[in-house]
C-alpha cells in the first residue's frame, strides 16, 4: 500500500491544521502550533514524512467556469452534491492549497471532506457533538489502532481524511464530482 497522510487544513496562524500518518503500523497526529506559519510547517512535515499521497480536506480547483467550461463560478459539481462552501467563498484557504499541492511534484493530492464522509460513512449524531462518542463511532471504520486519541475535531477531521484515503487506497471509496472539474474522494 501507499504511503499516506491525511490533512485537516485550517487557516494560517490558528493552529487548526493536523496531519494524521501511519507509523508502525499505528496512526499518529501531528498538529501546528497556535501562532506558527501554518504553510511551512506542514511543507516541513510532509518532506519528513515523505507521503506518496495526501488526502487534503480543502479545494484542490476551481468551478470549470473559470477555464471557459460552464456558467457556474462559485461552486463546482462536487460542491453542489455534498453540500460544500464553495472553493470561491473559501478563497485564501482554495489558493493555499493548490500551491502546497504544486510545491510537490510527484507526491498525489487528493480532495477529502470529512463532514460528507461522516454523513455518509459513519452517520453518527455525535459529530462536532461528544468528541468521545464520536470517536467510538468512527473507529469501527478504522482498520488500524490510534497511537493516541484525537483531542480535538480538527485531529478527528485529520483522522476522517487519512481513513478516506485508506478507503480510496483499497477501491472502497466514493469519488464525487466530474474529472475535468474537481472530484471529492470519501
Amino acid at each position: 500500500m501507499a504511503k499516506i497522510v491525511g490533512i485537516d487544513f485550517g487557516a494560517q496562524m490558528s493552529g487548526n491544521t493536523v496531519i494524521a500518518y501511519i507509523i508502525d503500523e499505528k496512526i499518529e497526529f501531528d498538529q501546528v502550533a497556535k501562532k506558527q506559519n501554518t504553510d511551512s510547517w506542514l511543507k516541513a512535515t510532509i518532506k519528513e514524512i515523505k507521503p506518496e499521497i495526501v488526502y487534503i480536506d480543502a479545494p484542490l480547483s476551481l468551478p470549470k467556469a473559470y477555464y471557459g467550461n460552464g456558467q457556474n463560478f462559485h461552486y463546482r459539481s462536487a460542491d453542489i452534491e455534498t453540500r460544500a462552501m464553495s472553493p470561491m467563498f473559501l478563497g485564501g484557504l482554495t489558493a493555499r492549497a493548490m500551491s502546497l499541492k504544486s510545491q510537490f511534484e510527484g507526491t498525489h493530492f487528493f480532495e477529502v471532506y470529512p463532514a460528507y464522509f461522516q454523513s455518509k460513512i459513519i452517520q453518527s449524531n455525535h459529530y462536532k457533538k461528544d468528541i468521545d462518542k464520536f470517536l467510538s463511532d468512527l473507529l469501527k471504520k478504522i482498520p488500524l489502532p490510534l497511537a493516541n486519541t484525537p483531542d480535538n475535531w480538527h485531529q478527528m477531521d485529520a483522522l476522517m481524511a487519512l481513513t478516506s484515503g485508506l478507503r480510496h487506497q483499497k477501491n472502497k471509496h466514493l469519488s464525487i464530482g466530474e474529472t475535468n472539474e474537481g472530484i471529492i474522494i470519501i
